[in-house]
């Protein structure tokens, strides 16, 4: 996992940054983009806030040191804004929430895993130093 930077590194500041430039922007090309809704700066705003805390979480995650939990919740969130975006075509009028329930689906996912893999890494470990 040489990609992810160490915990208490200074780099996790610039992948929350990152991941949240992408984020908003992913969101606000689907809302207004891809659904065709009108631009609204309360509903720009509010997915710009959804977006810091995505971000903001993952990285202090990854900073705190639970690297896989912060590697897991960004994939998560990657893939609910891809999916969010495939789900939004065809504006019958409910794909703005359907995508949007797809988008926490995927989100949840990632954190689940993430939690996973922490707690599994943490037993392995837990374990090898009883019996090493």
């Amino acid at each position: 996992m040489r990609v992810i930077p160490a915990s208490r590194s200074k780099r996790w500041l610039s992948w929350g940054a990152t991941s949240w430039l992408v984020t908003t922007l992913l969101f606000w090309l689907i809302r207004f983009a891809v659904l065709g809704q009108p631009w609204t700066a309360v509903h720009a705003f509010r997915f710009l806030l959804v977006a810091l805390v995505v971000s903001a979480f993952a990285a202090l995650c990854g900073w705190l040191g639970a690297r896989r939990l912060a590697l897991s919740t960004l994939a998560g969130n990657l893939l609910g804004l891809l999916l969010m975006a495939f789900v939004s075509r065809g504006n019958t009028g409910w794909e703005d929430l359907s995508s949007l329930l797809v988008y926490m689906e995927l989100l949840g996912l990632g954190l689940a895993v993430g939690v996973v893999l922490e707690l599994v890494v943490w037993l392995v470990g837990r374990t090898r130093h009883r019996h090493g």
